[in-house]
This record gives structure tokens, sequence and C-alpha cells, in this order.
């Protein structure tokens, strides 16, 4: 209307993090003439970035986004460690209120879980605020969200070479609009307890080759992220979040495969890279095995250095591998001192609640479904993960060089992988709302011309 509404620039975006979030000393505070910034100013601020832990908080959040600090994951407030202890959500479909029935049972059944991974939210997610209730749900447990970056209906990653016209990483990366999708996750789940977008869920275990199309997806989400925070018409100018992202890869090949896809996911720096790489291990199936298969996996993420986290995206063995003996439960017994003995794992996600009935905990999505053997020993297990290891990192994190090859595939050059028009949903006027408490820059002072929050922060 009038003029060409923004767009994704096409350069490099932000850092990944912002600066650690602390009120400036005041003798160092900029105060404006015109009304300036007062004491009370100061105050509200603080409390609208930081909140104070209660159901009250200025900014109506209690907890602090997460960011990734070199190869672990920390609070934006203190700078804490922040370990995932998690579990896969089922299905539950589009009520709402069943999501947070669910929800509220798994909290009921273990305190300790304090993220959740959903991997196909209710419809009305993605076009309104009709989750937010489960977020803010979330948040007052505790609790943090891995969304899922990927859509069913559309929004997909092609499944097979078929499906990409051409059939090309290009071709792949246009195919189910999965671009779209991942600017509407922003859009609405831009909350501080999102823990991070899941950019994809095992796409490399059939389409290896199409593998630079993650590379492409990070690197634009990443710019969409960027240009929501600079432009002028964005809802969420100087105050959007750069939302990590994560990639859930399969356990295919074992080491050998794992580890050049850690490398790619994270070669060349962060602005087309993953912020955390995602392993659905299922190697834990006999105690004796999986613990050597856990400390190895726990040794080379160490040796790598690799700049960003690693977790177990999904962790748990399939029932088909485990040992007769067992009666088809999983012991979880890796569940104990689990970051004391893979201190190098930033956390995992327990799959599953409900929606795989090779790996079921429960005999249904919904609040009232009996927990089966499997899901009464992992909750009890859960019990006994303790804390982290006191060691850091001896190093510098090293952003690994592209592999040419992974598991004998060439892997063309993701920059051959084009960003593409996603019509208004790429607009800057789409970008999300700001969830911090609106009306806050009207309160302060009359400033509301000028007055920036984030301008209290170093």
């Amino acid at each position: 209307f009038g003029s060409s509404p923004h767009r994704c620039p096409r350069r490099d975006p932000l850092p990944r993090t912002l600066p650690r979030l602390r009120p400036r000393p005041l003798a160092m505070m900029s105060i404006s003439a015109r009304g300036g910034v007062s004491l009370l100013a100061w105050v509200l601020a603080t409390c609208l970035l930081q909140g104070n832990g209660e159901g009250d908080s200025a900014n109506g959040w209690n907890l602090a986004p997460i960011k990734v600090c070199g190869s672990r994951l920390c609070n934006s407030v203190t700078g804490e460690e922040f370990l995932a202890k998690g579990i896969g959500m089922p299905n539950v479909g589009d009520d709402v209120s069943e999501w947070i029935q669910v929800l509220r049972r798994i909290n009921t059944l273990s305190p300790e879980i304090n993220v959740v991974r959903i991997y196909v939210p209710p419809a009305c997610a993605i076009e309104g605020k009709c989750f937010e209730p489960f977020m803010r749900v979330a948040d007052k447990l505790g609790i943090y969200v891995l969304a899922p970056g990927t859509g069913t209906i559309w929004g997909w990653l092609p499944g097979t070479p078929g499906a990409c016209s051409p059939q090309t990483p290009d071709g792949c990366y246009r195919a189910g609009s999965v671009l779209g999708w991942g600017q509407k996750i922003i859009q609405h789940f831009n909350y501080p307890n999102t823990l991070a977008v899941v950019i994809g869920n095992e796409f490399e275990m059939q389409m290896l080759k199409f593998i630079p199309v993650l590379k492409a997806y990070a690197r634009d989400l990443k710019i969409y992220m960027e240009m929501c925070n600079s432009a002028p018409d964005s809802p969420t100018l100087k105050q959007m979040r750069m939302i990590p992202l994560m990639y859930a890869s399969s356990d295919a090949g074992g080491d050998e495969g794992a580890k050049p896809k850690a490398d790619y996911l994270f070669c060349d720096g962060e602005h087309v890279s993953v912020d955390i790489f995602g392993l659905n291990i299922e190697r834990w199936c006999a105690d004796e095995t999986g613990k050597m298969e856990y400390t190895n996996v726990n040794k080379w993420i160490g040796e790598k250095n690799l700049p960003g986290a690693v977790i177990f995206s999904e962790d748990g063995c399939s029932r088909q591998g485990l040992p007769e003996s067992y009666g088809n439960a999983r012991t979880w017994n890796q569940l104990t001192g689990f970051f004391k003995n893979f201190s190098n794992v930033r956390g995992f996600v327990a799959y599953t609640l409900n929606g795989n009935h090779d790996f079921d905990m429960a005999d249904g999505p919904k609040a009232d479904a009996n927990l089966l053997p499997d899901g009464k020993n992992f909750f009890e297990k859960i019990k006994t993960v303790g804390d982290g290891s006191s060691s850091k990192p001896s190093q510098a994190q090293v952003v690994p060089t592209c592999p040419a090859t992974i598991l004998g595939v060439n892997i063309d050059n993701y920059a051959d992988v084009h960003w593409y028009d996603t019509g208004s949903t790429g607009w800057a006027s789409s970008c999300p709302q700001p969830y911090r408490q609106s009306g806050l820059k009207e309160a302060i002072a009359g400033n509301a011309s000028s007055f920036d929050p984030l301008m209290v922060i170093v």
C-alpha cells in the first residue's frame, strides 16, 4: 500500500545471542533532558526484561529466555547453566485445554521435567494466540517448549527426492514452503519459554544428499529474526529475540554419521548454522552396552568443542531392541547421574509420552491415559538425574570445516540453496508482537517516543 514492505534483507544477521541482561549502574545511565529516564523507569525496565520469578512479574512471565553460551545452554539473565530434562508431548489435537491438562499431569508426575517437545501443535497455534494459555501455564510450571519448525499439511520438508522440483537441494527447500512455516512459528512462539525452534526431524535419514536445505533454512530464519529486530515497521523493533534453532538428527550410521552431521550443521559460522544439534539416540537398550555407547558419544562431543550445544533430542531405545528379560519396558537407567556421567550433553528429551507404539510411556495421548510399565520406570528414574558437572569447558569452541561427504554421500554447496519469497508472511509488519508487557513505554515518564527498554541492558 504505497510502498514496498520490508522483506528479509540479504545480509548477515545479528549474533545468535543478546548480551547478558543486567541493569547498568545508575552513574553510567544516560538521562534525557526531555523528560528522561527516571529511576522508576529504570526499575520498571529492569523488571520488564528480567521478571521477578513470581507469577505477577512485570512482564507477565516467570522464565527468562535460554540462550547458547559456547557449548552450553544458559539463562540469559543470570548466566547460569541450563540443563534440559524433557519429554516428548503427545499430539493431543486441537483443544488447547486438553494440552494444558496433559502438561499439568506431566508436572505432577515429575516436577523435574523442565522441557517438553511439541511435534504437531493445534492448527490454531500458527494463526493466532490460541496457544498462549498453554505457554503461560508451562511458564508458571517452569517448563520450556521446543516448537516444531516443520509442518505436516504444509510447511514440510520432503521425505523423498520425488517431492522436489527440480530434484536438487534448492528444489527440496521450496517444495513444502517450509520457510513460510518457520516464519509463522517464530511469529506465534515468540515467548521467553520457547527453548528453540526445531527446524527438522531426521530429514537427513532418507535425504542426506539434500542436507544443504537445513543450512539454508537456518540461515534464512536468522535473517528473518534479524529483520524483525531492525525494520522500522516491525512490531518487535529492537525487541526481537534471536530464538535458538535446533535440528534433531537421526542416529543412522552411529558415531560415523553423527560426527560429520554435527560438523556440517555447525560449519561456517553461526549465521548459517543451527544453535543446538539434537541427536535422536536409540542406543541405550541393554544397560551395559548402552552406557558404553553414551560414554563414547559424550567423549567425541567434548573432543570436538563444537560452537553450539548438543542434546539428545529423542532419548530412548525402541522396544524392539530391548532384551527379552526387560519385559517390554525400558529401564531408563541412563538417567541416573545423567549430567555428571555425560557432562558434554546439555539435555535430553525422553521419547515419548505417547505417539509411537514402540516408544510409548502411556496408553493414550490424553491426561487420563494409563502409564505403562515403561512410563512408570521413567518417572521413577528421572528423580535420580542429579545436578550437572562442576567442570568447565577447557578450550574455546572450534567452528568446523564443512565436510564434502557424509557417509559416502557428496554434499552440495548450501550457498546454491536460495532464499525465496513467502509473501506477506515474511514482511516486517507480520513479525511477532513483543512478549514484554504492552504499554510500558507509554507509562514511563511520558517518554514513549524515545524510551527503548533494551537500552538499559549491557
